[in-house]
């Protein structure tokens, strides 16, 4: 879903907290953690599911006991 909002692969792998391709020392030397990105990621993920939940369209489950 992220994907399709428009997110870098890249920034979607760092939210996941996936292994980053590359040598080890490569990893080491890259400190910038792509907090901003990764917020605003989060930001438009948490619209959508909350226009999603709040849509006209939504039928609520009954729970049977």
């Amino acid at each position: 879903m992220k994907q399709a909002l428009r997110v870098s692969p890249d920034v979607i792998d760092r939210c996941q907290n996936h292994v980053l391709p590359g040598s080890k020392v490569r990893r080491h030397y890259l400190h910038h953690d792509y907090v901003e990105e990764k917020r605003e990621a989060w930001q438009r993920l948490g619209q959508r599911i909350d226009a999603i939940l709040t849509a006209n369209n939504v039928v609520p489950l009954q729970r049977t006991a």
